[in-house]
């Protein structure tokens, strides 16, 4: 009765900061379920009052209603209007298609995919530091390097000497719901953009990400300062946690079922199947906010305009409607349209390169971490926020051996 009254109190007034969430996966989908059960479209009093829609159906059709569910508002809750709004996650059409022009072709399956032989060098490296020892941090160790140090690399061309500090900073940022915890680490990477756009200005080109935006342009009108750092803080931010986290709640999955980190270990079972699955069920980003440019009906609610809105990834992954038997890993489930990477107009425009990453992260640890397990006694360690963070994730294996790559700089 206890548990049942927990469960309704933090359905009622839903907090997506909950510290108590954080750290306990079933009270965490218990009410995220219980809300789009109850719903599918709620109402939290937190943060100053804003609706959460969590039905599949739903969340589908307020993500592509982009005139009525407006991004130009904030996509976060709490909101802060101290914050200047980053693009393009808070552009709306048709600026937005402006900023996916510039973007999208350094960010496509075929641009990426380019990029895999020097991820497994990276991923190699990192490994190569703890493989013989047979345990380590597999975020601390591994996913909080390996993730950062590609995008540094790879996308934007960021000298790897800067990414332990800006990764600090990242971390504050998304950890804090605090208005001035949040601004004091969003002054500094932006001061810290600039600097690095500077810099990159007086360099030859290289053709990636930081290049695409010193020449980009928005309804023919060179981007300013002020756009390129809004941009370039955006992509550090969505790009950091996120797959981190995606990696180590695929580590979670490979300790607790050997066979399917055999079968991927010997290419038995498709990895991009493998992913998409385990990304559905575990959500890590699991929401994003819009705010309502009119009065509008959905889910049986009337909702004002001018209405801050939680779209609830997470709960729409889990619609037994859409996804039967939700909370079970299906590798072999038909049509996974799931929602982990948004979709719409503002469907994530890194994710394939953050799906490569996956990729090259689960292969490595399935082909060179045999017989992986969480330490005996550890747990894995998560902070409140919009993205399901891991900080912490002890793991032990069978020792294997080093295959001598240069030692990355990430740390």
């Amino acid at each position: 009765m206890a548990i049942d009254a927990k469960i309704h109190r933090l359905v009622e007034n839903f907090d997506p900061w909950s510290i108590e969430l954080a750290n306990d996966a079933e009270l965490f989908w218990a009410v995220i379920n219980g809300i789009r059960e109850h719903g599918p479209v709620l109402y939290s009093e937190r943060h100053g009052g804003f609706w959460v829609i969590a039905g599949y159906d739903e969340v589908l059709r307020a993500t592509k209603d982009w005139k009525t569910f407006s991004s130009a508002q904030g996509a976060a809750v709490p909101a802060n209007p101290d914050l200047p709004k980053l693009a393009p996650i808070e552009v709306d059409p048709p600026d937005h298609s402006d900023w996916r022009r510039i973007l999208n072709p350094l960010m496509s399956h075929a641009a990426v995919s380019r990029h895999e032989s020097a991820m497994r060098r990276i991923a190699s490296a990192l490994m190569d530091e703890f493989i013989e020892v047979g345990e380590c941090d597999l975020v601390k160790d591994f996913a909080e390097r390996f993730v950062p140090g590609a995008l540094f690399e790879l996308m934007l061309g960021v000298p790897g000497d800067q990414l332990p500090t800006t990764h600090a900073l990242v971390q504050s940022f998304i950890s804090s719901a605090g208005r001035s915890s949040q601004q004091e680490a969003f002054t500094q990477l932006t001061m810290w953009a600039e600097q690095f756009l500077l810099w990159r200005k007086e360099q030859p080109e290289r053709g990636d990400v930081t290049d695409a935006l010193l020449r980009g342009d928005v309804r023919g009108v060179p981007l300013t300062m002020d756009q390129m750092v809004s941009t370039l803080v955006m992509l550090v931010l969505a790009g950091m946690e996120t797959t981190a986290s995606g990696i180590s709640h695929i580590a979670q999955h490979l300790a607790f079922d050997p066979e399917l980190c055999r079968d991927l270990a010997s290419s038995k079972a498709q990895t991009d199947l493998v992913i998409d699955e385990i990304m559905r069920r575990e959500s890590v980003s699991f929401g994003l906010a819009r705010v309502t440019t009119r009065d509008v009906e959905i889910g049986g609610q009337l909702i004002p305009e001018g209405s801050r809105v939680f779209l609830l990834w997470a709960a729409a992954n889990w619609d037994p409607n859409v996804f039967p038997t939700p909370e079970r890993i299906d590798i072999r489930r038909p049509r996974n349209k799931h929602l982990a990477f948004g979709t719409g107009p503002h469907k994530c425009m890194g994710q394939h390169f953050a799906k490569l990453l996956l990729k090259v992260a689960t292969t490595e640890i399935a082909t060179r971490m045999p017989d992986l397990q969480l330490r005996p006694g550890a747990a894995a360690e998560h902070q409140p926020g919009l993205t399901r963070v891991t900080r912490s994730l002890p793991v032990l294996f069978r020792p294997t051996r080093r295959l001598g790559h240069p030692k990355v700089l990430t740390k």
